[in-house]
Formats: C-alpha cells, structure tokens, sequence
C-alpha cells in the first residue's frame, strides 16, 4: 500500500462511526440493535441499568454477518483499528480542530454519558473498490506497504450500520508501532491519536464507543490467541470475516470466538442488613467488591455462585436471583468474559478475608460517587471517589464502570432485606432510582 490511504475513496466532511457524531456533523442513525432492548418491554423488570460494553449501535446478527459479500462494493466500509487489548482512539479536542487525514475520517461514538469523557475512537474510512481491501475472500484484509514490507493486515467483521455500511477491525498487531506512525505522519492525524490499553481508555469513551471497541479487541485477542490448532498443531486461518478460524490441514477443525461465564455476586447477610464484599491483593488498595469466579464446566448459575462464595470466604448460600449481566472483553487472562451479576442470600457468617458491610456504610460510598458526578467539574471523577471515600468511610467501591458497582448500588439503596424474610427469592425487587443522603459509617 506504500503507506497511503488516499485512495479515490470518498470521505465527507464530518463522517462518524455508527452512532457517533464527529465535529460539524450530525449524528448517523443508529443500528437495529435497539430491537433487542427492554425499552419496547415494559412488562419485563430490569433491576441494574444498562452496563458499558452492551449496547453496541451496529446491527451485529449472524444472519446479516453472514449476508456479507465483498463483490457487492458498497461505497465505503470503516475500519477500527485495534492491536489486541489496544484500540486506536484520539483526544476529544482534537476532533473539534479538524484532524482528517488522507483516507482517515474523525470518528466520535458519542450519545451517552461517561465518567470523563475525552476520548473518541480514530477510525479508517476507505472506498469500498480500494484495490488494497481484499473483501471476497475467505480471509479478508487489507494490504500495507511500508518500506521493504507488504502486511496483510486481517480485517474481522464487526456489523452494519442502518446506512449498510459496514464495519470491520482492522488488526496492525504485527506491525503496531509502524501502522501508529503512518497514521500520525502519513494520514496528518498528529500526535493525539495513539494505541492504548481498552481498560485505560475506558473511562473516557462514550457508551457507544466502548461497545464497539469491546467487541473489535476481543475479537483480535481471540485471533492472536488462536493462530494454532489445539486438536493437531498446525496454523490456523480466519474465515467468514474473521467470524472464526480454520485449521489449514484439516479443513473439520474449526474454531470459534469464546465468552468465558464469571458469576459476579453480592451476598446479603441472614438478617439483610448487610453485604458481603472482599478483596484481592492486586486491587488497589482498600477496594473492597463483589465475589466473584468463573463458571465450571457442566455447573448452573445457581452452583457456581454458591461454590464460590464459600471456597472464598466459607459463608453459605442459600437463594440465588440472577440480576443482570455486563460483556467484560478486558478479562483476567486475555479473554472476553461475561458478567453474570446476582443477588444471593448468606444462610452464614463464617468468613475469611472477605467483610460484612452495614447497608448505611455501602449507601455512603454510593452517594460519594453521585456526588463527585453532579459536580461542575467532574474530569477526575475516575479518581477522586475513591480517595474521598478511603479518607471518610475507610474503604471504597468499584467505579460505575464496573457491574459490581451497579450490584452494590442496586441492594445498598433498596429499602430494608433484598430477600424476603422466609430466605425464597420471590419476586425481587426493583432498583432505587435515586442516590440516599450521604451517612455516617457504621460499625461492623
């Protein structure tokens, strides 16, 4: 590709990744994923608001993936340019000075409220006919020419737009630190764009955007983790756009995407007055959150939460109510997880290194967060929580990021015992709506 994008290839002024908004344009409709939301559901109960990393605006069913043809040539497609766990994002100010380069538009996955929104994803638009896209093959990609080297860089389908655009990961991971230069030199995008860490950008991206980049890095961390076969060793291959790999000397030898299952669980005490939360010792010193652990082969919900809680703090459970879920592709070990967030009744207190927390102790480390959010100025809001509340309370919690967070919050503002007195499940309750008056800290 001799390090040019600037290919025929149409790039309007202000063009934006699907449901984004980049600077002077309005923002594309959104996919159909809204077809799936509980909104259209009023009889259906949701007990934790919707979690970053869900929500994804482009219209990601198997069936339209599979509908992909690269000989249908649609004008444009765009490409999310990621290396593993990286994503390729920009300053937020610096798409409101312009920064569209050769064949590189300025994207901004915005439209929904983040902690301390700053980051917007930098994403590729080309011409569907760019003679460097191979899109009808099996293994799709785009050629990169730099210096004396032509990358075959893997393209993985993400989904389509309501416009019919679609939308691919671009993979630079064998040619990282080049691919970032020739976007900061070749394309004019300066030095505000770069390849970070998807946990760190975080807490600056959009929903929107946080969704989209989940999906395109645990997709290229399936990828890079998978480039052999497990059943004979040989090399592996993606195909179907990336949707799944191959084995290149037995063509029976597939491999598909995994979503690892972690139950994520808040355990009331006997007496619903308290919580239990614990800690590891990589955590950040005195956060304290919900248990939590992968699920087993061939084990329920139900089973693992209680094999869990007990292998690490030795309390019993009796009830388990399943309370939402969040897609966590910035797992432990590389891998894309999926939250499963419950609610559980303790039938005991025995306990090792986990505490019990009062519901007026948990109900303050919430309001800290309200707080610092209703601020003027809430750029640090990341950060200043959690040192408020080790100074007041003696411990904090995980941000709103986090489903533990939403867990705790859910349970510390519901009124009185989450499970009825007789310890069934019954009918649970719903989330408060509105953060309690900050208390002072109880004694355990």
């Amino acid at each position: 590709m001799n390090g040019d994008l600037s290919h025929p290839s149409p790039t309007p002024t202000g063009a934006s990744l699907p449901g984004g908004v980049a600077s002077g344009a309005s923002a594309l409709p959104l996919a159909s994923a809204a077809r799936f939301s509980l909104a259209d559901a009023p009889s259906l109960q949701q007990l934790l608001p919707p979690q970053h990393f869900s929500g994804n605006p482009l219209d990601r069913t198997y069936d339209k993936r599979r509908k992909f043809d690269g000989t249908s040539k649609q004008d444009e497609v765009s490409l999310v340019v990621v290396a593993g766990r990286e994503v390729c994002v920009r300053d937020a100010t610096a798409s409101q000075s312009g920064g569209i380069g050769n064949g590189a538009v300025s994207t901004s996955a915005g439209g929904a409220s983040t902690l301390n929104p700053g980051m917007d994803l930098q994403a590729l638009l080309l011409s569907a006919t760019d003679p460097e896209l191979d899109l009808n093959s099996d293994s799709i990609c785009l050629t990169w020419v730099h210096e004396e080297s032509a990358y075959q860089l893997p393209l993985y389908l993400l989904g389509q737009d309501r416009t019919e655009r679609w939308t691919f990961a671009l993979d630079v991971s064998d040619c990282r630190a080049a691919f970032l230069d020739f976007l900061r030199e070749g394309c004019g995008l300066g030095r505000g764009v770069r390849l970070q860490d998807l946990r760190g950008a975080l807490p600056q991206l959009s929903r929107d955007a946080a969704a989209i980049a989940g999906q395109a890095t645990a997709l290229s961390q399936w990828h890079q983790g998978h480039k052999f076969c497990p059943r004979c060793g040989s090399p592996t291959a993606p195909i179907e756009a990336g949707l799944k790999r191959q084995c290149t000397a037995d063509a029976s030898h597939r491999l598909y995407p995994r979503t690892e299952p972690v139950v994520i669980m808040l355990v009331e005490s006997p007496d619903g007055r308290r919580a239990l939360l614990g800690r590891n010792k990589k955590y950040t010193p005195g956060m304290y959150t919900c248990l939590s652990g992968f699920v087993d082969q061939c084990e329920s919900v139900e089973e693992a939460v209680r094999r869990e809680v007990f292998e690490e703090s030795r309390v019993l459970v009796a009830t388990v109510a399943v309370a939402g879920s969040q897609p966590w592709p910035i797992g432990r070990y590389g891998g894309c997880e999926l939250m499963l967030g419950c609610m559980a009744k303790a039938r005991s207190y025995e306990m090792e290194d986990v505490q019990w927390y009062e519901k007026e102790e948990l109900r303050a480390a919430v309001q800290i967060y309200d707080t610092a959010a209703a601020a003027p100025d809430p750029d640090s809001m990341a950060e200043v929580p959690m040192s408020v509340a080790q100074l007041q309370l003696g411990f904090f919690i995980p941000p709103p990021l986090a489903i533990a967070h939403h867990l705790i919050r859910t349970w510390a503002l519901h009124d009185g015992p989450w499970f009825p007195a007789g310890g069934g499940a019954g009918a649970a309750p719903g989330a408060a709506a509105a953060a309690g008056p900050g208390l002072e800290r109880g004694k355990l």
